[in-house]
């Protein structure tokens, strides 16, 4: 007769042998794998040359691209009081001298060198395209019209926020040269876009171009071009949310309370005290009854009213737009003055923005102002107002620089 407890025992005592026999067998087989690592270096030049990585390439233009607008947009926005500091340095603040519309050199660093590197990544995607495609096929591919797009915006933005241009360890030179380059970019983009039979990218490089021009000082050149853009047209630099928060819109993320930062707030801005007035709907912001992440040593705490530009981590931003179009055709029309022509185009913005009709002005000097505040409001968070105000006192133009 068998003994059922002692069966039960020795098969266990069994599979505990043949697991431990297993256990010792799998651990022979590990120590006899290579686990040494072996360095392949760089990436070889091939495989950026072969055609399923050229558009990756140009994506990452934009990426970088988007990535220093993030600092440019953000920095400009508080030196020009388009939006206040709370006093938060840390993780998507901003630097002290910052808080009082300074933009010192030692503190710039990151929108200097990552819109560089973009600058630098916009130029060798070209060149590589050119090289890979050839020029029969360069000449009207998609692909390199995008490619151009992106290198005009770099150059622009550049030569739009930043003091001097420097080119791979070259000199400074004035920062005018940034949009000679864009100019010729643009152009380039234009003719490749338009035998490519792509209207939107035909009319991001129209209206890039007409950006510059204004810059560069040619209005007749600048007019042409933004009359071919329609009213309706926007042309947006992209943001992401499946990426860090490096990726994500740095003007929106750095102003609400879901990331933590409260970084900055409309309080105390023009811009803010002019939605109250009119609730235009181009520069909205939410009151709150909170108070901002740090504190601004002359005010003390500040109250948060985050900006309702930019409500999504995902928001674009206007690199060009055809509103921004017609009021380059004001502001030519004001240096004619011509001040109906300009007001025309103005009522037209705003009646198609939802915004109600501007004051007649009385004189050249009052339509001037209303444009530089128009431009303000139009263009709030986009980056823009240190170029138009370095522009504007280049030239002398009418009306006070201190109001938007």
């Amino acid at each position: 007769m068998t003994n059922h407890t002692d069966s039960r025992q020795s098969r266990g005592t069994a599979r505990r042998r043949l697991v431990r026999a297993g256990a010792v067998m799998a651990m022979a087989a590990l120590t006899a794998c290579d686990f040494s690592v072996t360095n392949p270096g760089p990436t070889e030049d091939k495989f950026l040359s072969d055609t399923l990585s050229l558009s990756a390439q140009v994506a990452g233009v934009a990426y970088t691209l988007g990535d220093g607008m993030n600092y440019q947009i953000l920095h400009s926005a508080v030196a020009t009081r388009e939006l206040f500091p709370t006093g938060q340095s840390g993780q998507f603040g901003v630097e002290p001298s910052n808080w009082v519309g300074l933009l010192v050199r030692e503190e710039q660093g990151t929108p200097w060198n990552v819109l560089s590197r973009a600058r630098w990544l916009s130029d060798q995607s070209v060149a590589r395209l050119q090289k890979v495609l050839g020029t029969a096929a360069s000449a009207n591919h998609p692909l390199m019209a995008q490619a151009l797009i992106w290198r005009g915006f770099t150059y622009r933005v550049l030569g739009e926020s930043m003091c001097v241009s420097v080119m791979n360890k070259g000199p400074a030179t004035p920062a005018r040269d940034n949009l000679v380059r864009a100019e010729s970019a643009f152009t380039a983009a234009i003719a490749v876009a338009t035998a490519a039979n792509n209207a939107a990218l035909t009319s991001a490089g129209r209206a890039g171009r007409a950006q510059v021009r204004v810059g560069l000082g040619d209005w007749a050149g600048a007019v042409t071009d933004a009359g071919a853009v329609s009213s309706t047209f926007k042309y947006q630099m992209p943001y992401f949310s499946n990426v860090d928060e490096y990726g994500y819109n740095r003007t929106m993320w750095s102003s609400t309370a879901q990331s933590f930062y409260k970084a900055t707030s409309a309080w105390g801005t023009w811009y803010a005290a002019y939605f109250d007035a009119t609730q235009d709907p181009r520069v909205p912001y939410i009151s709150t009854a909170l108070t901002g992440a740090g504190a601004f040593p002359p005010v003390g705490r500040v109250n948060w009213w985050p900006q309702a530009k930019y409500t999504t981590q995902v928001a674009g931003v206007n690199l060009a737009s055809g509103r921004e179009a017609r009021l380059i055709e004001a502001e030519a029309a004001l240096r004619n003055s011509d001040i109906n022509t300009a007001m025309a185009k103005i009522d037209a913005n705003r009646a198609a923005a939802g915004a109600s009709v501007a004051p007649r002005p009385a004189s050249l000097t009052e339509a001037w102002t209303l444009l530089k505040k128009e431009r303000g409001i139009e263009l709030w968070l986009e980056g823009r107002r240190i170029g138009d105000l370095r522009r504007w006192a280049a030239v002398n133009a009418p009306a006070s620089l201190q109001r938007p």
